[in-house]
């Protein structure tokens, strides 16, 4: 009797200690409580930790997971209504995280780019107005306090273009050119060995008047660098105001509105596993895809303009690189005023009387003593300091920028299926059975719909402010395809009809463009080699190009007969060398 209690006593001790030991391991395959489950949602943080039920539980209001008002009473879960409402929160939390994070190396390298690149072009300027100011001061004798606020004001104007604001930079060029005219004017005089002092209504007159004297004292020179600096700067402009908009894309993107529907299918995706007790299985392949690409699809709206706009973006980076480059107009910009002084100096008899006439003064001289004889050679003088043109990191940097610009087109359209890609998250295998399917552990049966497919056979909801950054994309690729096209477009004839261009060693009239042959740039591009003797005048065109100053292209026309007569033709001049040519054979 003894002997079989004793039987009893340790089979029943046994089975104690096994239901102990399986309802105290967590690990355990039969357990049948919510201790995983709690566990995983401290561990997400995503809320707290007593919205989870320690055991399974039947809760009638879930709706988002599972429809508990079709299930039996007896399908308990290890969720609430309380911790599915904060597994939405979560879900929406996570793909706001995913999406921001898929983005964020290429929004952070635009930003980062656009402060580098609007602190070189701050430099550049401010070196260009020191060694500008040093040349004035230096070879044409114009002081500080004669020049500072026009120059200041110059190149305050290109800052504030570069600001993305209205400013004109042909006017502003004039302006400069009209302030500092009057001391040209001084300088011209005083060449001569004498000191001219002007009165403030001298170089009033002097400054107001000088686009009115005839010929133009510095020609076209002044209209092709402000040509060359209008267009380098808007290059450079347009380039910054497209990196803007690309960032502001990703901000939008990274803000979208996600509708409850959406929030509902990644909740389902991420969390409604654990209703189930599976914390650690990884969603299915197709699962993930078909929740994502529904959820994101809307991103695909603004997919070909952004698309087109980083094609044109790189066309501007191209045209910087080559064309108009705006480090180099800036570089230069000491360059081009200092030609299109020494070109008024070397041919002030020509303009000397029409500003006398107009401002109706005559100057004053007093004996100076050692004045030069000759004009500056500021090309052979010891060289201002040289600037550093563009290239190196900086221009690295902007290949940098644009190679990884190039890398994101159709993001927009894939970036549902980056999402799913990463391995970490979501199960590979697209027939995989070890993964959740949105209602067990098992294959993921439904058909995986591309995004084509889903825009036609949904009702999309999108976010307004998607429409409106789709007109922005657009608008703005728009704009860039006109202005940079590969029809390499000319210059505004507009600028320079109302003013005469005369130069030559010739005699001058005082109505026509013109000059003798002699007077052509040489392959040496040395405008100043003319010796003819202007006994033949030709009527030219003046056409303004990308680096004019060293380029003149000129068209011989045939005046239309004053009685009458059919209009003007226009023959070259090796078509006429050759008539001459034959006539003499004959």
């Amino acid at each position: 009797m003894s002997i079989n209690c004793l039987k009893l006593s340790f089979v029943l001790f046994s089975v104690w200690t096994f239901c102990g030991t399986s309802v105290a391991d967590p690990d355990s395959g039969g357990q049948t409580g919510c201790h995983r489950v709690k566990q995983a949602y401290l561990r997400e943080k995503i809320g707290p930790v007593d919205f989870v039920p320690s055991e399974p539980i039947y809760d009638g209001d879930i709706s988002i997971c599972f429809n508990a008002a079709t299930k039996d009473k007896s399908e308990k879960s290890c969720c609430s209504k309380s911790s599915e409402l904060t597994y939405v929160s979560a879900a929406e939390k996570f793909l706001r995280m995913t999406i921001h994070s898929k983005n964020a190396y290429l929004k952070k390298l635009v930003m980062d780019h656009i402060v580098e690149y609007e602190e070189r072009l701050e430099t550049v300027i401010n070196s260009s107005y020191h060694r500008t100011s040093q040349l004035l001061i230096d070879v044409y004798d114009i002081p500080a306090s004669a020049h500072e606020q026009a120059l200041r004001e110059f190149y305050q104007d290109i800052r504030t273009y570069l600001k993305m604001k209205h400013v004109s930079l042909y006017g502003s060029v004039n302006d400069l050119f009209d302030s500092l005219f009057p001391y040209l004017y001084k300088f011209i005089v005083e060449g001569k060995n004498s000191s001219v002092h002007l009165s403030p209504e001298h170089i009033e007159c002097l400054k107001n008047k000088r686009q009115e004297i005839n010929p133009n004292p510095f020609g076209v020179l002044h209209y092709n660098m402000s040509h060359i600096l209008n267009k380098a700067l808007s290059t450079a402009k347009s380039y910054l105001e497209v990196l803007t908009l690309l960032v502001e894309t990703i901000n939008t993107t990274d803000h979208v509105t996600l509708t409850s529907k959406c929030q509902h299918a990644v909740t389902r995706l991420q969390y409604c596993s654990h209703c189930q007790q599976e914390v650690d299985i990884k969603p299915c392949k197709g699962f993930c895809l078909n929740s994502m690409r529904r959820c994101l699809a809307q991103l695909s709206v603004i997919s070909s303009d952004w698309n087109g706009l980083i094609m044109s973006v790189n066309r501007v980076q191209s045209w910087m690189n080559q064309k108009y480059n705006a480090e180099h107009a800036l570089n230069n910009l000491d360059g081009k005023l200092d030609t299109a002084i020494m070109y008024a100096l070397r041919n002030s008899n020509h303009f000397m009387h029409s500003a006398q006439q107009i401002c109706g003064f005559k100057t004053e001289r007093t004996p100076k003593e050692h004045m030069p004889e000759m004009l500056p050679n500021s090309t052979s003088s010891e060289p201002i300091k040289r600037k550093r043109e563009i290239g190196g990191e900086m221009y690295k940097k902007i290949l940098e920028v644009m190679k990884e610009l190039l890398t994101s087109l159709k993001m927009f359209d894939t970036i549902a299926d980056d999402i799913c890609d990463q391995q970490i998250f979501y199960d590979q295998d697209i027939n995989s059975t070890e993964c959740w399917n949105g209602l067990t552990k098992g294959r993921y049966s439904e058909v995986v719909e591309d995004i084509p497919t889903l825009l036609t056979r949904t009702a999309m909801v999108i976010d307004p402010r998607l429409v409106s950054l789709k007109d922005k994309l657009a608008s703005m690729r728009v704009n860039l395809m006109t202005r940079y096209s590969d029809f390499d477009y000319t210059l505004d004839r507009k600028h320079i009809q109302a003013d005469s261009f005369k130069y030559g060693s010739g005699d001058f009239g005082h109505h026509d463009y013109t000059t003798d042959d002699e007077d052509y740039p040489d392959h040496s591009g040395d405008w100043f080699s003319g010796s003819g003797s202007g006994s033949t005048s030709t009527t030219i065109d003046v056409v303004i190009g990308e680096d004019i100053d060293e380029t003149l292209i000129a068209t011989t026309s045939v005046k239309p007969n004053p009685s009458g007569g059919s209009s003007c033709v226009t023959v070259s001049t090796a078509t006429v060398i050759l008539l001459v040519l034959r006539l003499t054979l004959l």
